[in-house]
């Protein structure tokens, strides 16, 4: 028997402001449920845009995060029977199509991608057979975000040239726009055959493991084939090329589980983000619940009737949970139209820069389940109350002379708790954030400006010297003391690569010969203020292949010479290759690749890359030499492509990106649980003053000033508060244990955030208190007496 909905809409009709209110609460529970979902959904959830996913499988190589060589892959491709391809991602590439030009993300391919994938062309071809062969005419084909957005749309035309780091590629089709990633987190601009890459010693080179390969598998049942397959391509690699191959161990992991495993680090933020919108979303019902009970002790003498005219306790119930799925469908509609701006504003956020936040059929679906919960959840309290109701009590009695159910005063303790936990959690990011803005990176700081510079159509005999001129041409500004080059902007993180030294060996201990790697230029030791402990600076005559000299951190001395003088000590930057070695010709103070990251060995190599970015330290602030520095810069005679000027707080925040989004996905749900919570305190005060009034009046009567009568009602509403409190500190503890990695430089056992949470909870209830309690103080006592 289906619920009177309509009947009790009409009831609620009766009473807008209470309705009005309701609804909102529930509209609030349900935009964050749903925009909460939809972020998870993109975070963690929703694959690549490719039909059949699960017959896509990702081939991980056993090393390397999975990836392989790309002479391997082809070796993959050739021995198996199944079609595959491998892709890697090249960023800020350098584009000119005539009247447009920057830089694009790129993604290289080989193996038969568009059989994998499945997709078709939205104008003109994809890429074919033939042009990934050797010697064939480079062509690319555009995403429709790039074609329509950056070139003008329907102005480019399909067989048009397109200059990529300053070789052409005709343009034979465009993509539609749902298809455009072939990883969940990297929208590539245009596509390209790998025959054609800029750097041809990485299509032949057996020590560049930066390609990712994906097969299609006509079902389940062929992947023991496959498996065997692959068995076969590691047993042939092994013996055919020992050195390069000898911890190579293809497997064939399902592309979903590959993905999700690869997102690990935004999967625990997206969980740590669904349990705190459900703490807040209970907090939502125990609302909802504490007005519809509030509501209920005023119509006890009309359910009384009811039930001494024949309606049965289901009848009551029925009617009750009526109300409360008639809320909840109104809030549960208004809610997710609010979502599609929350979503907006989700998409927008740091955490989720790499992916697309959209309100689909999943989020749709968990709004409708958040609705029915609600209603469900918010309307049993006040049905079980009504429904067990004496009814000679009630009409003996009259609501007036009710007193507040446990239910009543249980809905508040939770809402407190579950605020609790909220504020402990916002505040523990507040904190951390706090102390990751202050954090010492390890070297001088002050008046750094940075920008990013590419030199990639710049032919590659001449880079060295187009970047010596820059530095040259930047140190001529007046106030400007130091110029480097860097191949990472500042906290950005490093490179990294397996090293070799007489006592270490790669290909027996992998884990154990890792160091990170920065290519540098002269100066730049003194640009980005790092100390020199012992030995010199790199000089001009240093640059070029193979590297003869390296400057080392004192982490890489510990590690690997941990007994012997560091200058003069050579090693093997790139493990095993045959190239000759490098000589250590100076030592650095260790400093952060990025906040709270914690020292590793590294090696500092001098030589030009086709994307850096140039450091310039200045005697004053960053400001006094900016607009000089523009000028040079952005002017458009240049052979290279300079990217903004920025100064190191912008890099600072930029390093702090997550942290900083989930510090306002976290400071909305609070001060969200804080309003609800007001909101639940403020209808229970309500209640216990309506229900107090006799005895306030006698008390007035007999001499108690109304200062007593506002503290007794203020004592009787914060031993509640206190009771949600002590709960809500152990929920909050619990809740900072699980947050603890997210967080850097504050224990979950600070005793700040708890008072901080306590102060805000204690005030909240207080003004929520005061304002009802204060209000029916102010009646005349003798109205209330009279009903003695």
């Amino acid at each position: 028997m289906p619920l009177p909905i309509p009947a009790n809409l009409r009831g609620l009709a009766k009473r807008p402001a209470f309705t009005l209110t309701a609804v909102g609460i529930v509209a609030l529970g349900v935009a964050l449920a749903t925009t909460a979902a939809s972020i998870v959904d993109a975070l963690v959830f929703r694959p690549i845009p490719v039909e059949r996913i699960d017959q896509l499988y990702r081939v991980q190589s056993g090393i390397y995060s999975g990836t392989m060589t790309p002479p391997d892959a082809r070796e993959l491709f050739d021995r198996t029977d199944f079609p595959a391809l491998g892709y890697h991602h090249r960023y800020s590439v350098e584009y000119n199509s005539g009247n447009h030009a920057g830089l694009l993300v790129l993604c290289e391919l080989q193996g038969d991608p568009f059989r994998v994938l499945n997709w078709k062309a939205a104008q003109g071809r994809l890429l074919q057979p033939d042009d990934f062969q050797l010697g064939s005419e480079p062509v690319a084909v555009l995403s429709h975000a790039f074609w329509e957005n950056d070139l003008g749309g329907p102005g480019v035309i399909v067989g048009e040239s397109l200059l990529l780091n300053g070789k052409s590629f005709r343009v034979v089709g465009v993509l539609p726009p749902e298809h455009d990633r072939i990883h969940r987190t990297t929208k590539p601009h245009a596509w390209t055959s790998l025959a054609h890459t800029f750097d041809s010693w990485l299509f032949d080179g057996r020590n560049a493991h930066w390609q990712r390969v994906i097969a299609r598998l006509p079902s389940p049942e062929q992947l023991p084939a496959y498996q065997t397959q692959l068995n076969r391509v590691t047993a042939y690699l092994k013996q055919a090329f020992p050195a390069e191959s000898q911890n190579l161990d293809f497997q064939a992991v399902p592309e979903i589980q590959a993905g999700r495993e690869s997102s690990a680090e935004a999967a625990q933020q997206s969980y740590i983000i669904v349990g705190l919108v459900a703490s807040l979303l209970l907090v939502t019902c125990f609302n909802v619940g504490n007005m519809l009970l509030a509501n209920a002790y005023r119509r006890e003498r009309e359910f009384a009737i009811r039930r001494s005219v024949g309606a049965s306790p289901l009848q009551i119930v029925k009617s009750l949970l009526g109300e409360s799925f008639g809320i909840a469908l109104l809030g549960g509609v208004a809610g997710v139209l609010f979502s599609l701006w929350l979503v907006d504003l989700a998409d927008q956020l740091p955490l989720t820069r790499s992916v697309d936040v959209r309100l689909d059929t999943t989020a749709l679906f968990i709004a409708l389940g958040t609705t029915i919960a609600t209603g469900l959840i918010s309307g049993l309290a006040p049905a079980w109350h009504l429904a067990r109701e004496n009814t000679a009590d009630s009409l003996k009695r009259g609501a007036k002379d009710s007193n507040v159910a446990f239910a009543a005063k249980f809905l508040v303790v939770a809402q407190v708790a579950l605020s609790a936990a909220l504020l402990t959690s916002t505040f523990l990011y507040t904190q951390s954030l706090k102390r990751s803005l202050e954090f010492d990176p390890g070297y001088n700081f002050e008046n750094i400006t940075y920008f990013r510079i590419s030199v990639q159509s710049i032919p590659e005999g001449r880079r060295y010297q187009a970047a010596k001129e820059l530095r040259q041409a930047i140190s001529s500004i007046p106030g400007v003391t130091h110029v480097g080059y860097g191949s990472t902007r500042p906290l950005g993180g490093f490179g990294s690569s397996h090293i070799k030294t007489t006592q270490f060996d790669p290909g027996i201990e992998e884990d154990n010969c890792t160091s990170h790697l920065i290519f540098v230029s002269p100066d730049y030791l003194a640009a980005q203020g790092l100390t020199l402990l012992e030995g010199r600076d790199f000089l001009d005559t240093d640059d070029g292949w193979p590297l003869k000299v390296a400057i080392v951190n004192q982490a890489f001395g510990e590690r690997f010479f941990p007994e012997d003088q560091l200058i003069g000590q050579e090693f093997w930057p790139w493990g095993d290759t045959g190239e000759p070695a490098i000589r250590i010709v100076g030592v650095v103070k260790d400093f952060a690749p990025e906040p709270w990251a914690k020292t590793r060995p590294l090696m500092i190599l001098p030589a030009v890359q086709p994307r850096m970015v140039m450091y310039i330290r200045s005697e004053g602030p960053p400001s006094t030499i900016r607009d000089s520095l523009e000028k040079l810069v952005h002017d458009p005679k240049n052979e290279y492509v300079a990217q903004e000027i920025r100064d190191f707080s912008y890099a600072r925040q930029s390093s702090l990106s997550n942290e900083r989004g989930a510090f306002y996905v976290l400071a909305v749900l609070a001060i969200c649980g804080l309003a609800l919570s007001s909101a639940g305190i403020w209808y229970t005060t309500r209640q216990f003053v309506r229900l107090s009034r006799k005895e306030l009046s006698i008390r007035s009567a007999i001499g108690a000033t109304p200062g007593s009568l506002l503290v007794l009602t203020l004592s009787r509403s914060l031993r509640l508060v206190s009771s949600g409190l002590l709960i809500g500190c152990l929920f909050s503890f619990f809740a900072s244990r699980l947050i603890q990695s997210s967080i850097n430089g504050v224990e979950a056992t600070d005793a700040r955030p708890y008072l901080l949470m306590a102060a805000c909870l204690i005030a909240v209830a207080t003004v929520a208190t005061y304002l009802p309690a204060r209000a029916a103080l102010k009646a005349d006592p003798r109205e209330a007496l009279s009903e003695v």
